[in-house]
């Protein structure tokens, strides 16, 4: 990003007016003591004045009367003093008029006399209130979502499996410290633990599954025992979806739950009885067994405690769920019920919400059949199974959610290249009349300067389209990648010749740290793609520097592969901007400055290393500057 001067002196021209006034936002200048000595009418509307001169009357204390923490007018000019500006200040302030609370983000600097003293502070200000409201929403909606996993009777985990081929978890529930006792952070740390738990007998079977759905990438759902710590045996049943990651990597979200309940369950029930055994094999949690004549129907202990309740807590009556049915799915139930028992088809099943003592919905697949029927054919007795699909259903809207967002991101990539290739054909017509007017001798060098800014600006459209272009190819996997082995210093060497006029020009000092020999230094790449890498790179680090600053490159081989780190010692990046940092279009305010730019080429560049087999990482201290890491495979 572009770096403020850290003093202002009184003899700049004053004159601001134009500027001033129409500014879209806020801006001001006020004094050290925190009166407001000018106010533009953007900031006027903002306080809820009627003029400038009512706000500058009115506005004697900026911290206690603006600011809802006065605190932060201090703050600001520790700010002020410490780097002779603020940026990207916000605070919760109040409209001076109405003392309605708002949020604003300021952007300001200190101007200095000519003994160096603070005559006057000036600065923008920005209301950021929907802003932040929908940060908090965010944050409220992530802290939802945590609260329902935290509810799933089971294990949530995400695993993604890693280039050398071993699994790492990036998320584990808490649930599994009830549920294997073990606790979530050693499984984080060692997706392997719950391996070694499976029971012996099951192991073979459980890793051939794994393996076999992961090689077809195809959903997952099994049984298995598992050996406690306290050496007990217990049944688990896991469900696994495959899903990709934002990296390209393969990831697999899933559920582990205990069920061995309902194992036990089934036992009895397979020994108690022929019936039982049949409503056992529907695989089903709960068993009912319903009565036609006498209007009687029980539900199994298993089901009960499905809803929360103890044996004997309902009456053994059909009406007795059929009522704690949710409205919206008993005319389908009743539909699916009926087709079955008037003999429309072999088998009633239907999915539906029940609701629970707690007054939780819980969503059930009810399966049965008709076992007994009249001379008629009407139905006699009947019985079947309720099955929890809670968590089903909660990864099924979680799916559909993943669907939605992933087909937006198509949509968005087919409408960038799409923008892009529309707007080529008229662009180069611009270019080329352009280029052919540069030939004729009638024109001034007034008609020549609007001429080379009609190329300078097509070429960087241009320039920018291709990047679009790229950046759309490389996020659908369509862009043209070939590698082929490299000597990294002659690529380097022609990125710092094209780059050093604009070192130069900034008054940027080049610092070349390369190693003499090349033959440890030679990468897989596309020498093209990677040439844009570098030049992206070590650019920015050139543009968001600051008169004096440097630029320092240096590679190391290692056994495979090869980093080439790009220092600087420019204004860096906190953490909030190093999260940001590679998102498209993404210039971290940079924008409100004056170094030109799309805010493409790091998102471009990160696409382009990963696509060659590589990475790009930064690591940055606010002040103190900035390291890019580029990681090559070596060839």
């Amino acid at each position: 990003m572009p770096r403020m001067p850290h003093k202002l002196h009184m003899s700049l021209d004053d004159n601001f007016n134009s500027l001033f006034e129409f500014l879209a936002i806020g801006a001001y200048r006020s004094s050290p003591e925190g009166r407001h000595l000018r106010a533009n009418p953007a900031l006027v509307r903002m306080n809820g004045f009627a003029s400038e001169a009512d706000q500058i009357a009115i506005v004697s204390d900026i911290a206690g009367e603006w600011y809802v923490d006065p605190a932060r007018r201090a703050q600001f000019m520790q700010q002020i003093d410490t780097h002779g500006r603020v940026v990207g200040f916000e605070s919760e302030i109040y409209r001076h008029e109405t003392r309605e609370r708002i949020w604003i983000s300021e952007n300001a600097h200190a101007v200095r006399d000519a003994s160096g003293a603070v005559a006057y502070y000036e600065g923008t200000v920005e209301d950021i209130t929907d802003r932040v409201r929908e940060r908090e929403a965010l944050a409220r909606s992530r802290e939802q979502l945590r609260q329902i996993i935290e509810l799933v009777p089971g294990m949530v985990y995400r695993v993604e499996l890693m280039p050398d081929h071993t699994r790492r978890a990036t998320f584990v529930s808490s649930r599994v410290q009830e549920l294997l006792g073990i606790a979530a952070e050693a499984a984080r740390a060692d997706i392997r633990v719950l391996d070694r738990m499976v029971h012996p007998d099951d192991a073979a079977r459980v890793a051939a599954q794994a393996k076999l759905a992961g090689a077809e990438r195809r959903p997952l759902q099994g049984e298995f025992r598992v050996l406690m710590p306290d050496g007990q045996t217990r049944w688990m049943q896991a469900f696994s979806e495959p899903a990709q990651s934002e990296d390209g990597r393969e990831v697999r979200v899933g559920l582990v739950m205990d069920i061995t309940d309902r194992k036990r369950s089934e036992e009895a029930l397979r020994e108690n009885s022929a019936v039982w055994k049949r409503a056992l094999e529907s695989t089903g949690d709960g068993v009912w067994d319903w009565d036609l004549l006498e209007g009687r129907e029980q539900l199994s202990d298993q089901g009960l405690a499905l809803y929360g309740f103890a044996p004997g807590e309902l009456p053994l009556v059909p009406e007795a769920l059929d009522q704690r049915t949710h409205p919206d799915d008993v005319a389908q139930m009743l539909r699916d019920r009926q087709a079955h028992m008037g003999g429309q088809v072999p088998a009633y099943i239907n999915e539906h919400r029940i609701q629970c003592k707690d007054g939780r919905w819980k969503w059930v697949l009810s399966r049965g059949v008709v076992i007994s029927r009249a001379a008629n054919g009407t139905p006699l007795r009947m019985i079947g199974t309720h099955t929890d699909i809670t968590t089903r259903k909660l990864a099924d809207q979680l799916r559909l959610e993943r669907d939605r967002a992933a087909a937006a991101d198509r949509a968005k990539s087919q409408f960038l290249s799409r923008v892009s290739h529309e707007l080529r054909t008229p662009l180069n017509a611009i270019l080329g009349f352009a280029q052919l007017l540069e030939l004729e001798d009638k024109l001034d060098e007034r008609q020549r300067g609007w001429l080379a800014q009609v190329l300078v600006s097509g070429r960087h459209l241009l320039g920018l389209m291709d990047d679009i272009l790229d950046l759309s190819s490389a996020q659908t996997g369509q862009l043209s990648i070939n590698t082929e082995p490299l000597a990294l210093l002659p690529v380097l060497a022609e990125v710092w010749a094209m780059l050093g006029a604009t070192a130069a020009s900034a008054g940027v000092q080049t610092i070349d740290e390369l190693p003499a020999g090349t033959g440890a230094l030679t990468v897989q790449a596309d020498r093209k793609r990677l040439k844009q890498v570098l030049a992206n790179v070590i650019g920015n680090a050139i543009k968001y520097n600051h008169r004096g600053g440097f630029v320092r490159v240096s590679a190391l081989a290692l056994d495979d592969a090869v980093l080439v780190r790009v220092a600087d010692n420019g204004i860096g990046l906190s953490a909030e901007q190093r999260e940001r940092l590679f998102q498209p279009f993404e210039r971290l305010g940079a924008q409100r400055g004056e170094v030109p730019g799309t805010g493409l080429g790091l998102a471009l560049s990160r696409q382009l290393s990963e696509a060659m087999g590589g990475s790009i990482g930064v690591e940055s201290t606010p002040g103190l500057g900035s390291v890019f890491t580029i990681r090559l495979p070596r060839a």
